[in-house]
């Protein structure tokens, strides 16, 4: 919706009233609202939302420049233009003297003129707009940095909302802010702070968080699609301010934005901004809000957090020992550092675990002179920017181990005083799994993609030789042999494609769920228990043994297993251990069968090599491949066949018993 620009245009003379109103309003930028004099006009000013005014100078109860004189002592900003036909110098000296930003004289061209008009409106207007925005966009960076220093010192929730919502209408201009809490038993917001002028408004409305007629104002769709929603013009976009249009409209309120927030991830309740002028709501401003919901939703996950501490712990005693405790035995890693000089004082045991340096090697160093974080200007500019902001958040931070193993985490950090001293509190969350997770579903995607644009060409190929069969046959129904072969072609084709669209049952689950931890003894048990006919002994040393690997990966044994009872002339037993290797771990699959043939080694891996189908181990080897897993064929022939599993270090686990 196209914002246009409320003009007041004040001039005794109706005809050059209704020929301006006309020529502006043409532009389709502006809708004017006019004035016979300029008693009428301050009256109008009072009760109508007017971003610039035009007025002539010579009118019969007050002049154009007393008129600016009253307008000015009570709007230093407003764009004022004075259109008269009086060409005086004194007179455009004294219009500038007294605040008018710009001078037009009347006469000549009617087109030219309003054209000029037009033209400065523009302008002024734009310049004000610009002067505008920078004063709010510097409100609301202080806003955000009041906030933030809230959340580091506020601990009660409701207190924090109310801080909020007073620091938006005090600091940052907003005609009326509030915080909504959702009641799940009511299926509705209910406000629970209030801050700014005309608190009653609240008093008359109703908002639910269900897709009802009262849960599609912004802020009941901004809960329940969980992302912020916008209403920059009251008055004219009834489908978004119903059923509380006429109401905002009598309060004074022109625009509102509203934004969810969140505990963990559940969906928590809304912060709503009204102003009281349209289009209020631009994407710099939006991107501030959004920014500071952002941390009211880390501040109420961390506040939650404290309160479950709190009520877990509240037995111990106030003292040292409670702050070690809690310290010390905290699911994240910490880090302490003083908050002038941005050296480490304190490093929690996880922080130590997870990283593999001792304490000592934290104590006494500058954040960015430790070797396990990738980017040292990184970690300089963050402690800068904690100087003046006090909290900063990385979602996902590359550091590396002692022993070089690559991690990616979440780095929260914050600045709050113990009594004189300043600390920063470092907060450090291990993301790795979460990011191997997510890389892992990207290459299944890639190799799905790849597997089915092969799959469809192999398809297409037996189709077209079958077709082709088919016309031959047509050629040879009198020779009962001719015809016979040709039947024997076409039966085995379609038995190919038979195999290839099974085949493609089998692989298209592959990636569809994330990566998962699973304990390998229960996986070769149940792949066991799944062979057919099966009368092969199964000996295997993995207790307690995990592996990060795609869902399908029981798969990946039954067919190994599988293949040793078709192919592996007489196998009786098969041999599963693992050890560890300099790269990670292999778990070794041996059978004491007849072994693979030395020509076939290479092969064996291939799509559609093998004697049935060709693509039980090409498939074993695309699902271990997921996570980064290798398989190979390392037996001797005629002593049995050997498959060797590679586990990167990351990708496997031994478990406490």
């Amino acid at each position: 919706m196209v914002l246009m620009i409320p003009i007041l245009y004040v001039d005794d003379e109706p005809s050059l009233l209704e020929l301006g109103k006309l020529y502006l309003e043409r532009t389709n930028e502006f809708t004017v609202t006019t004035a016979p004099s300029a008693s009428v006009a301050l009256d109008r000013l009072k009760s109508n939302s007017i971003k610039a005014i035009v007025s002539d100078y010579q009118m019969p109860d007050i002049d154009g420049i007393e008129f600016l004189k009253r307008v000015r002592e009570k709007d230093k900003t407003i764009p004022f233009i004075l259109f008269t036909g009086k060409g005086r110098e004194e007179i455009a000296v004294k219009a500038f003297e007294n605040g008018a930003d710009s001078y037009i004289q009347k006469g000549g061209d009617s087109k030219s003129q309003f054209a000029e008009l037009v033209q400065k409106l523009k302008v002024v207007v734009d310049h004000r707009r610009a002067e505008v925005q920078v004063t709010t966009l510097h409100r609301l960076y202080t806003t955000l940095s009041a906030t933030n220093k809230a959340i580091i010192h506020i601990h009660d929730k409701k207190e924090l909302l109310s801080e909020i919502c007073r620091i938006a209408v005090d600091t940052g201009g907003f005609s009326l802010a509030w915080a909504g809490i959702a009641n799940t038993q009511t299926h509705s917001i209910e406000p629970v702070a209030i801050a700014g002028s005309d608190k009653g408004f609240l008093g008359t409305i109703t908002i639910s968080t269900d897709d009802t007629p009262t849960g599609r104002g912004p802020t009941g769709t901004a809960f329940r699609k969980k992302s912020f929603n916008v209403c920059n013009d009251i008055e004219r976009d009834s489908k978004k301010a119903n059923p509380w249009r006429k109401g905002a409209l009598e309060w004074g309120y022109r625009s509102l934005a509203a934004f969810p927030f969140a505990t963990g991830s559940r969906n928590a309740g809304v912060i709503t901004f009204y102003a009281s002028e349209p289009g209020f709501f631009n994407d710099q401003i939006i991107r501030l809000l959004e920014e500071q919901s952002g941390d009211i939703s880390f501040a109420l996950q961390t506040l939650d957090h404290e309160e479950q501490r709190r009520a877990a712990e509240n037995h111990l005693k106030k003292s040292e020992l409670q702050y070690r405790r809690l310290f010390e035995t905290a699911q994240d890693a910490i880090l302490i550092l003083d908050g002038d000089t941005g050296e480490v004082i304190d490093a929690n045991t996880f922080i130590l675990d997870m990283l593999g340096y001792p304490l000592e090697y934290f104590l006494g160093k500058h954040l960015w002179e430790l070797g396990f974080l990738k980017n040292k200007s990184l970690a300089q500019d963050a402690f800068v920017r904690l100087k003046t902001q006090k909290y900063i958040r990385y979602e996902d931070l590359p550091l590396e181990t002692q022993q070089g193993t690559p991690m990616h985490v979440e780095f929260i950090s914050n600045v709050y005083a113990v009594g004189e001293k300043n600390i920063i509190q470092c907060n450090i969350r291990d993301i790795t799994e979460r990011k191997r997770a997510e890389d892992a579903l990207a290459l299944a995607s890639k190799k799905l993609n790849l597997l089915s644009s092969i799959t469809r060409h192999d398809i297409n190929n037996q189709l077209q030789a079958l077709s082709e069969y088919l016309e031959l046959s047509k050629e040879v129904l009198a020779d009962p042999a001719a015809l016979s072969r040709y039947i024997a072609n076409e039966e085995r084709i379609a038995a190919t494609i038979g195999h290839q669209i099974a085949f493609t049952r089998e692989y298209e689950d592959l990636g569809v769920r994330a990566p998962v931890w699973q304990q390998l003894p229960e996986i070769i048990r149940l792949a066991g228990s799944q062979v057919p006919d099966n009368t092969i002994a199964f000996e295997f040393s993995t207790d307690h043994l995990e592996i990060y690997a795609d869902p399908l990966l029981i798969k990946v044994f039954y067919n190994l297993f599988d293949n040793a009872r078709q192919h592996g002339g007489g196998v009786t037993r098969i041999t599963i251990s693992p050890h560890i290797s300099g790269a990670g771990l292999i778990i070794t699959v041996e059978d004491n069968g007849k072994g693979i043939p030395g020509e076939d080694k290479p092969h064996v891996f291939e799509r559609g090599f093998g004697k049935n189908t060709g693509l039980g181990l090409f498939l074993a080897r695309e699902i271990l491949s997921i996570t980064g897993i290798s398989i190979s064929e390392t037996g001797v022939p005629g002593t049995g066949a050997r498959f060797e599993i590679a586990v990167p270090n990351e990708a496997f686990r031994f478990m406490d018993p």
